[in-house]
């Protein structure tokens, strides 16, 4: 299975040892022969260091940045120690499932691909506010290929996360030609705060299609020490945020930073892609013609209503800041929120169908490790027998009908 395919695992890390442990011993499982594991400290002055290398694994390449640097340029000093096969970014809160680097592999001998995006289980550590223990487990199976840029707006329009687009994080491989095809002429490959989202912007320009690969390969973990998280509102603890914000990092697209920059930050994942999307012209010069009044519509139609008027009131600042009309906004606003009940009450019943949700505090689970080990099983469980769908629909149209 997918002999001959050389992967490097990147795992960035800054202070996380008590994290990392557990992330590490989900990539040193891998059986793979060819894996390289790249651990980027940011200058950690803990025992991040002595954690690595408790491991003894001749595979595992620790190196550190000597100074403090941005998430970013973490990420790029990291990549600068890859120069061939296929790359991945593993999260220091989040893991790899068993046998993971023999399934991408695979994929990638049977379909000839340059990139390879899975669906992620998600897995809430002990400590975090909300849902603590809990373990998302998608039951899907099989393979697509699939249209980058067709994809990429469909991200734009709202209509899909950035996850389903190729990205160099958790769940996301990529062959290393495609990201130097991505760098600048300087040789530079990130140009936005949020790296993750910024590659799958990237990638999504300079590839004509890629696999997306239903059955999931990680564990996206949510920390205490989570950051995006904490940026886009979906934790209350504000301290990671807040520490991302504060440093020298590559400044957000000047066509988006309002008065109160960065103390106010937008509670919008569409703002984020669309400020990739302006990052990333020298890649794609705006092939999509993408304009800024459909965009802060998209952002205020997906945006939660208690974080929905101080987004308004930055949007009529930068729409007043970028001669945009503002009526015009609201009218992509109103025509995108057409039929939303309809499309989430889709959506619930799809996850119904599609993902097994547990506590992994019934099941003994302390961390990533643990939780990869019992996504993978309950996994394997549920997808062995025929009639697993049918089982699964009904369940879920009892569940979103209340019956």
């Amino acid at each position: 299975m997918g002999t001959g395919i050389k992967f490097t695992v990147i795992v960035p890390t800054r202070e996380r040892p008590d994290v990392l442990r557990h992330c590490l011993r989900t990539i040193v499982a891998q059986k793979h022969d060819g894996l390289t594991i790249i651990v980027s400290d940011n200058f950690s002055q803990d025992n991040t260091k002595q954690v690595v290398e408790s491991f003894c694994d001749l595979r595992i390449k620790y190196i550190n940045t000597g100074k403090r640097l941005s998430m970013s340029h973490n990420y790029e000093f990291a990549l600068g120690h890859v120069t061939d096969g296929w790359v991945t970014v593993v999260g220091d809160d989040d893991g790899l499932l068993p046998g993971a680097l023999d399934i991408v592999a695979d994929v990638i001998v049977k379909t000839g691909c340059q990139a390879v995006v899975s669906d992620v289980c998600r897995y809430n550590w002990p400590g975090t506010q909300d849902n603590e223990d809990c373990l998302v487990v998608p039951l899907r199976q099989g393979m697509e290929l699939r249209n980058a840029r067709a994809w990429l707006g469909k991200v734009l329009r709202g209509e899909t996360g950035y996850m389903a687009l190729p990205f160099l994080y958790t769940g996301g491989f990529i062959d290393v030609k495609v990201i130097n095809k991505a760098r600048s002429s300087q040789g530079a490959f990130y140009f936005s705060l949020n790296p993750d989202l910024y590659s799958a912007v990237a990638f999504a320009s300079v590839l004509n299609n890629y696999v997306m690969l239903r059955e999931p390969v990680a564990v996206a973990g949510l920390s205490a020490h989570s950051t995006g998280a904490s940026a886009i509102g979906a934790k209350k603890n504000k301290e990671p945020a807040n520490k991302f914000l504060s440093e020298g990092n590559i400044p957000f697209h000047p066509w988006l930073i309002n008065k109160d920059w960065p103390k106010y930050i937008p509670q919008s994942m569409a703002i984020y892609v669309y400020e990739c999307y302006l990052q990333s012209a020298h890649i794609h010069h705006d092939l999509l013609k993408i304009k800024m009044v459909d965009q802060l519509g998209v952002a205020l139609s997906m945006c939660p209503k208690n974080d929905y008027e101080a987004l308004r009131m930055y949007c009529v600042e930068i729409a007043e800041r970028n001669g945009v009309s503002m009526a015009a906004v609201d009218r992509k606003e109103k025509a995108c929120s057409q039929g939303k009940a309809l499309k989430n009450l889709g959506e619930r019943l799809y996850r119904s169908l599609n993902y097994r949700v547990l506590s992994g505090k019934e099941f003994g689970v302390h961390d990533v490790y643990e939780a990869a080990v019992l996504a993978k099983a309950v996994f394997l469980l549920e997808t062995r027998y025929a009639g697993w769908r049918f089982k699964k629909l009904f369940q879920g149209l009892k569940k979103v009908f209340k019956i």
